[in-house]
């Protein structure tokens, strides 16, 4: 069994550059792993060349300022990646909550929310001035994303990019979906109306039944779903979310009393005990490594 990075294993996007060259595998097997274990979605945009890829057991051809759009049921063979000697290729994959960490507002996820309801994979024809762009972003997202961790100001920045790139890929999926009759999943699309009121709605509310109930479901269906489709249960997404938010607000430097007020929890000592067993060390803890 190989040995995986705890780093890499706990990340939640992963950016590629890939030129032509028959004889490199794109993926080490240690990716391999992870990203097969993993519920991403991936986009792969074709600057030059022509690439081909197995995508649940159907191999799919994709050219020259094309992009691909796969969702996590569409599982990606990582190994059966096939290109052209002139192919350079931008690929990311994503979770689902890496989206929702992004800064985004109501209207961007309106928008998305029939593309991350997705039960399939689709190919988008770009034009020139739309693929240049797009692989404008992917280079600089990369070339960030490469530095250490001693470089300042890197969170920020590549959080700023990631928004920038999902807007545009956003912008040029709604065009595309016009054209395209695209049945979404109903589990999906469940799943992209709950990060949507999670978003709205984490400060004030930390119960599966508030979601399940404007959801118009109950808890263990809503359960159930959320963990066939990210491999965690609802009240996990609902308190990952608090975590980070709370994680967000120590570095801010706000005052562990101001934080648990602002996220409703009853009071600080609760909140300090729900910081602890999510993140395994007290806010304070938290805040004196940050």
């Amino acid at each position: 069994m190989p040995v995986v990075d705890q780093h890499l294993n706990n990340k939640d996007f992963f950016a590629f550059h890939i030129k032509g060259n028959r004889s490199k595998p794109v993926f080490s097997p240690q990716q391999q792993l992870i990203l097969a274990n993993k519920n991403l979605y991936s986009l792969c945009l074709i600057k030059k060349g022509e690439t081909s890829f197995m995508i649940n057991d159907e191999r799919v051809q994709v050219g020259q300022h094309h992009l691909l759009l796969t969702s996590p049921s569409s599982k990606v063979n990582g190994a059966s990646v096939a290109k052209s000697w002139d192919c350079e290729v931008y690929l990311i994959f994503f979770s689902i909550d890496f989206i929702f960490k992004l800064d985004f507002r109501k209207d961007f996820f309106d928008l998305t929310k029939k593309s991350l309801a997705l039960d399939n994979s689709h190919v988008f024809a770009l034009s020139v001035q739309d693929a240049t762009n797009l692989s404008n972003l992917f280079k600089q997202f990369i070339h960030y994303e490469k530095q250490g961790h001693d470089y300042i100001f890197k969170p920020k920045i590549i959080k700023s990019l990631a928004e920038v790139l999902f807007c545009e890929i956003a912008r040029l999926a709604s065009q595309n979906f016009k054209n395209i009759p695209v049945v979404p999943s109903r589990k999906r699309e469940i799943l992209a109306n709950f990060y949507l009121l999670l978003k709205q709605s984490f400060r004030q509310d930390h119960t599966v039944q508030f979601y399940a109930s404007e959801l118009g479901i109950t808890p263990k269906h809503l359960s159930v779903i959320t963990k066939e489709l990210t491999g965690k249960s609802a009240i996990e997404l609902i308190q990952n979310v608090l975590v980070e938010e709370a994680k967000c607000l120590l570095r801010q430097g706000l005052s562990i009393g101001e934080i648990a007020k602002q996220l409703h929890f009853s009071d600080q000592s609760f909140f300090g005990k729900f910081f602890k067993r999510n993140v395994g060390i007290s806010p304070k803890e938290f805040r004196q490594k940050a």
